[in-house]
């Protein structure tokens, strides 16, 4: 029926592109709204629910996950997110340090810095609480020390502190402010570095015992400092640049602020800490701004009070609530993004003039090649006329250059056009245009998404002149206006079917290509070679597995099949282990009992494929290549799948140049600024030549 009819045709990123305009949206493949991501709960760790560790006062994050807590009876606990376990770190009583400390960790070492009292700044060992280092006193090396806020990387440890002595007469100017200095330490407490600027204070309270929770401080991997001043709501942002500080003080609205946290991206969150009664509505959220110190939005997956907000090196965001005595623990998720600093997902899309060449052209229809998810939306509005000039805010436009106009924003393009537009159509598939008459046809396409979903659009085709089967009706039918309308729209239902089976015979060859086809239509190919998917399966692994048919039904059944089938599916060769390989070793009563442990005994029809985690992370992927390899090996075998560990330690299933590496010793030079690990070994260089110590096989000593 449409051999008379013509299309306009995008369905390539490229296309989208030189046809028309966008705002919010990612021109792939498919079309969609723009995905980022944004910061949801993962969970929430109670911390009444902890026996023993009652109110806590300060905490600090481990990089492996594990939570180290300060409570107000100055008792340090850990707390492992993986097995719920939490134990005490030192016996109660230890006078080491008080309830007011603030914590922070770099690798294994907790470093604690105490202002009650005299000063002190502390390192211990999280495995075992030994002491490393430990520093006292109103002066570090002759510089004034009262520790404000604490903060450490992989280099060490950075100390707020306030710039001239605490009981010094002349530290406070006329305004109440403190000069402030930021010390760094090493790991093994010898300061690096410290950097004072007159530009560089802070208003704090009268009496020292309520210092404490007035400054925060964070340090991004670059070494860039970030400190939040919290009585007059100043943010500082100290970037380091060719090892030298460049600061920057910016003002944020007045509101009680505390918890800072920076991220990789040097994004900065700040926690709002404001007091809210019973009856109010809770609307205290987690601040975003941007690395020179612009507000951008609030982070809506947490809502409460932060007393102090920690962003670990993968980015997870930990805030602590001190009135519900909760620790809330948020990761990036990736969720569709606002338009333009609005909250709102949504994309849209302006067309430039589909041109017919014939003035008075009746447009047909378009058709829409789309996903859209429930809770979403792709609304389609259109405009036709036989002039490319139209009068807008009353000036004459070409409207080609009306919506490529950069002097205008986006907005202002919408609001110019905003008259002359249909109304929308809401979802459509398949859609009749009406009283769209004119050369020129122009569309506004807009997705409207949720927080996680996104309509995605694949091709859109605008068809015309209007061909319809009214015209194959005698001639009566079309003599009275209304009724052949109304005829006309019902018979497009039964045109509309008639196109899209003339399209499925047309391209019935794509059904048999598996790089072309998808979804279930790719999987009715695979059944084809008996190969039985799962719907959890992904269409690549689908086709690289119909690629290797051919040699995994040639080898199928031993151990070539086995080691392709699992490389297929996952990138990498496996290991495989048979009883033959290990059958002399199960003859030596010593190893008999290992040998039965890692590979499972002496039966002759059971062999174990060994893998590394990442062949397969997640377990629904390792379920399904179990059930594979199931299906391929022989039926009278047993197959045992063993995932190996990145062990640091020699132990069952560690393979040298696998999951296990030997490293070559170098030699320990002691420093001032450095430490000696316990377990060094001091040995005389020059005894080679026997077996001890020293010796390093294939380096001084070999086996015959």
């Amino acid at each position: 029926m449409q051999g008379a009819a013509t299309y306009f045709s995008l369905n390539r990123p490229e296309h989208w592109a030189r046809r028309g305009v966008e705002r919010n949206l990612d021109l792939g493949e498919e079309i969609a709204i723009k995905r980022g991501e944004k910061y949801g709960v993962l969970e929430t760790l109670h911390l009444s629910q902890l026996e023993g560790v009652g109110d806590v006062t300060a905490f600090a994050v481990h990089s492996q996950g594990r939570l180290v807590f300060l409570n107000a009876e100055g008792d340090l606990w850990t707390y492992d997110r993986g097995s719920r376990h939490h134990e005490r770190l030192f016996v109660p009583g230890h006078h080491l340090f008080t309830a007011s400390a603030n914590l922070a960790i770099t690798g294994d070492t907790l470093f604690v810095a105490d202002a009650a009292g005299e000063p002190s700044i502390s390192a211990f060992d999280m495995a075992n609480g030994q002491l490393r280092f430990r520093r006292a006193g109103h002066e570090l090396d002759g510089i004034p020390f009262h520790p404000l806020a604490l903060a450490s990387d992989e280099w060490g440890l950075h100390v707020l502190t306030t710039r001239q002595p605490v009981d010094d007469p002349n530290a406070v100017d006329s305004l109440g402010f403190r000069q402030l200095a930021l010390i760094r330490l090493t790991m093994s407490g010898v300061i690096a570095d410290v950097y004072t600027n007159d530009k560089f204070t802070a208003k704090l309270p009268a009496e020292t015992d309520q210092w404490r929770g007035t400054q925060f401080l964070s340090v991004t991997p670059q070494g860039d400092a970030f400190v939040l001043e919290t009585l007059t709501c100043a943010l500082y942002i100290l970037a380091r640049t060719d090892g030298e500080r460049r600061l920057e003080r910016f003002l944020m609205p007045p509101q009680y602020f505390a918890g800072l946290g920076v991220d990789s991206r040097n994004m900065i969150y700040i926690g709002d800490s404001r007091e809210i009664g019973e009856d109010g509505e809770d609307d205290r959220f987690i601040v975003r701004f941007s690395g020179n110190g612009e507000h951008q939005d609030r982070i809506s997956g947490f809502r409460g009070k932060a007393g102090a907000i920690i962003v670990d090196a993968r980015d997870r965001m930990y805030v602590w609530n001190g009135e519900e005595s909760t620790v809330t623990v948020l990761e990036l998720q990736p969720q569709t993004m606002g338009w333009e600093g609005s909250a709102l997902p949504e994309g849209i899309w302006l067309s430039k003039a589909f041109d017919s060449s014939e003035a008075e052209t009746v447009w047909h229809k378009f058709a829409l090649d789309a996903d859209i998810p429930d809770g979403t939306q792709i609304r389609v509005s259109y405009y036709s006329s036989d002039s490319e000039f139209l009068l807008i805010q009353g000036t004459v436009w070409k409207v080609d250059d009306w919506i490529a106009d950069e002097q205008h924003s986006f907005r202002d393009k919408l609001a110019g056009m905003a008259p002359y537009w249909s109304a929308p159509i809401v979802n459509p598939t398949d859609a009749l245009f009406f009283g769209a008459q004119g050369r020129y046809l122009w569309l506004k396409i807009d997705w409207i998404g949720s927080d996680r979903q996104t309509p995605q659009l694949r091709r859109l085709r605008v068809y015309f002149p209007r061909e319809t089967l009214l015209s194959y009706l005698p001639a009566v039918y079309q003599e009275e206006e209304s009724s052949r309308d109304f005829l006309e729209r019902y018979l497009s239902l039964f045109g509309t079917l008639y196109d899209s089976v003339e399209e499925q015979i047309d391209g019935m060859a794509a059904w048999f290509d598996s790089e072309r086809a998808q979804g279930g239509q790719l999987r009715w190919l695979a059944s084809w070679l008996g190969l039985d998917s799962d719907v959890h399966w992904r269409d690549d692994k689908m086709r690289a597995l119909i690629r290797a048919a051919p040699e995994l039904y040639r080898y199928r059944g031993t151990r070539r099949g086995i080691s392709k089938l699992v490389e297929t599916f996952t990138g990498r060769p496996p290991i495989i282990v048979e009883a033959f390989q290990y059958k002399a070793m199960r003859d030596n009563a010593e190893l008999r009992r290992l040998m039965d442990r890692l590979y499972g005994g002496d039966n002759p029809y059971t062999f174990t494929v060994l893998l590394d985690q990442s062949q397969a992370p997640s377990e629904k992927e390792r379920v399904l290549l179990r059930s594979l390899i199931e299906e391929h090996k022989p039926a009278y075998t047993e197959v045992r799948l063993v995932w190996l560990e990145p062990w640091m330690y020699l132990d069952l299933q560690t393979y040298l140049g696998v999951n296990t590496v030997l490293a070559e010793p170098s030699l320990f030079t002691l420093r001032p600024e450095r430490s000696m690990p316990n377990d060094t070994l001091i040995v005389d260089q020059d005894m080679d030549g026997r077996m001890d110590a020293h010796t390093r096989l294939g380096m001084d000593s070999e086996l015959e």
